[in-house]
């Protein structure tokens, strides 16, 4: 049985987006090689899940070690900057000395796991860029063991940095991305999430064939449309309410400032309507989105849901929003898209023109694009959500939903990438 390797901060029983991708993506493929995750401490704890926080533990056939680091809030700039360096550091120091040999354990008794006993060599090791420095101690590392290296980017760094305004097109930061490149250059294969992103690696001047795209996914199994009775709905008393809902990270990519700022265009003008802005999830900017709906009762804020009550939360949404920075083309992909398809609730995409997301949303009919930064756009979109038939925002959401099941469901985007293992492997 071949063995692979991923290093990546973030993994269950984190409730971010990347870390249960992630979770999901390593437990999928348990059952045909040894998987092991080196993680680090998660940002928002699911509750109810135990979890080892410094060592190793098996689940689902999955062998997690977990390394300690930095967990200073993400609100303040200088303390993330220290969580990324100082989880860097520990996958460099876990490389020296317990990660030496690149095992991925699968412990055939709970002595064997006290004991950390492990059965085999990882053959191939997959980086992913959380955090993006992790390509510059990984790829040392691989070529050291003679591992096969896979770079999976989620976003690339430093120019999303640079496209959101916190950090300038500088000489440390040329000669960072120059750094990065190379060690791009040397891996077996880079994966990406769309073909934005593949045309800004080639940008870089990365070889083409050297991208390959696997898209992220959804669960179609566990997350389903539920429209009548919604018991997310009914317990937050929104079942007579009209609900636009973001639901992930509260980051600096999205803008939901503007967001916000729109929902009053929206409530002034439809007073008669019960108009709800749901905002789900956590993030460097959920205080200031606090502070900004101070006093506006029409915007609601929810912790992370559940994973297990997910298909409710999504389908709690008469309208979900998918919000990009009008510079960030290319520099990630927002993979909140596939739950909300999966949900068969139609988008409003608040995306640069022409870009992945608002070319799936127009030829495929199932919503709104507006342009970032349009208050104006965004309010019109969700008046015209409010006026639209329900049977044809319903139509909308069963072709997002048929779209989900068609391409972006768990089992089909999993097969891809493992297909990308077995083509070097």
């Amino acid at each position: 049985m071949s063995s692979v390797c991923f290093i990546n901060r973030c993994y269950w029983p984190d409730s971010e987006a990347t870390g249960q991708l992630l979770t999901e993506l390593c437990e999928f493929l348990a059952p045909r090689w040894d998987v092991s995750a080196i993680a680090g401490q998660p940002n928002w704890e699911t509750e109810n899940e135990s979890f080892v926080r410094s060592g190793v533990q098996t689940r689902n056939g999955v062998a997690i070690h977990r390394l300690l680091h930095s967990q200073l809030p993400k609100s303040q700039r200088f303390a993330r900057v220290r969580n990324l360096v100082s989880f860097t550091l520990a996958v460099r120091r876990w490389g020296k000395t317990a990660g030496k040999d690149f095992v991925a354990p699968i412990y055939e008794s709970s002595s064997a796991e006290r004991n950390g006993k492990t059965n085999g060599k990882s053959e191939i090791i997959v980086c992913e860029t959380d955090p993006f420095l992790l390509p510059l101690v990984v790829g040392p590392m691989a070529r050291q063991r003679k591992a096969r290296l896979i770079y999976y980017l989620q976003d690339i760094y430093p120019d999303v940095a640079v496209a959101i305004g916190v950090a300038k097109n500088s000489i440390p930061i040329r000669f960072l991305r120059s750094r990065l490149k190379a060690e791009y250059l040397r891996a077996e294969c880079i994966v990406v999430l769309d073909e934005d992103m593949r045309r800004r690696l080639v940008d870089w001047g990365i070889p083409k064939e050297k991208l390959r795209i696997v898209t992220n996914w959804m669960d179609c199994s566990t997350v389903t449309p539920i429209k009548s009775n919604n018991p997310f709905r009914m317990e937050q008393r929104l079942d007579d309410h009209f609900v636009v809902m973001h639901s992930g990270n509260m980051g600096l990519t999205q803008r939901l400032d503007v967001l916000v700022d729109a929902m009053k265009l929206v409530s002034n003008q439809v007073a008669e309507r019960h108009v709800t802005l749901a905002l789900v999830g956590n993030g460097a900017k959920r205080k200031e989105l606090e502070d900004q709906s101070a006093g506006n009762d029409r915007v609601r804020f929810f912790d992370y849901q559940p994973r297990d009550t997910l298909t409710e939360s999504l389908s709690a949404a008469d309208l979900h929003v998918v919000s990009m920075d009008a510079a960030i083309t290319g520099c990630l992909a927002p993979s909140k898209l596939y739950g909300i398809l999966a949900s068969g609730t139609p988008v409003l995409a608040i995306v640069p023109k022409g870009n992945a997301v608002w070319r799936l949303v127009e030829k495929e009919r199932i919503g709104w694009n507006v342009e970032p930064g349009d208050r104006n756009g965004i309010a019109e979109a969700i008046r015209n959500a409010l006026k639209m038939e329900r049977c044809k925002l319903k139509a909308m959401g069963e072709r997002g939903r048929a779209l989900a099941e068609r391409l972006y469901d768990k089992q089909i985007c999993c097969e891809s990438f493992e297909a990308v293992l077995n083509s070097i492997g």
